[in-house]
């Protein structure tokens, strides 16, 4: 890495990833309520599990993730992308925090999250309207991932598409904030607060209620 990219991911750190790390764990915490344990799928850095973990008193919180990150601020166990090495309800509640969008299929790991919860999974994902949309989330998500070296897919959902998605995994929506805002200005301007949402997602019962 130069000094120049050396400089610009260290930017990038202080004005872009710390203010979002504080206000999508507010987010999350906000849908989860107060929990026992907590289980991170794509734990990344660890940082946004432990703050949730802070804000809705959890004692224990773990992470995996397909790629283990050096000095992880929790322990991260590996896992293969899809299925979760966890039996049914080992957790109250999952975070799947900017992660459904670069899996090859997030109905399936949807469905395994509402597996291991026992309660509740708490979502954090965006929002396209159009191709102009799409582009700006593409540059974000390029920008964001460039220095953990994460694969950027660039598939994002309408609303409808989450609905959607949700249903087929055995979900529904119970709980939704948006527009959202993550980012401040002048970053805002571009990266848009209706593009961002918070969801609680609840399991199913066999008679379609929870």
């Amino acid at each position: 890495m130069t000094i120049v990219e050396d400089a610009l991911f260290s930017l990038h750190h202080r004005l872009v990833h710390v203010p979002r790390v504080d206000r999508v764990a507010r987010a999350l915490a906000a849908q989860v309520g107060r929990a026992a344990s907590l289980l991170d799928v794509g734990a990344g850095d660890g940082t946004v599990a432990l703050a949730v973990a802070r804000q809705v008193a959890a004692p224990r919180v773990v992470g995996v993730d397909v790629k283990a990150r050096p000095g992880a601020a929790l322990p991260v166990i590996p896992y293969d992308g899809e299925r979760l090495p966890f039996p049914d309800g080992a957790f109250e509640a999952v975070l799947l925090s900017d992660v459904l969008h670069h899996c090859a299929r997030p109905g399936a790991l949807l469905a395994e999250a509402l597996r291991v919860a026992s309660r509740v999974v708490a979502l954090k994902d965006h929002f396209r309207f159009g191709p102009i949309s799409e582009k700006i989330l593409l540059w974000m998500d390029l920008a964001g991932n460039a220095a953990p070296g994460v694969e950027v897919r660039g598939t994002y959902f309408t609303p409808g598409e989450l609905v959607v998605l949700v249903h087929g995994a055995g979900g529904r929506i119970t709980g939704l904030e948006w527009p959202l805002r993550i980012h401040d200005l002048p970053f805002r301007l571009v990266t848009q607060d209706r593009l961002q949402f918070a969801a609680r997602v609840e399991r199913l019962t066999a008679g379609g209620g929870r």
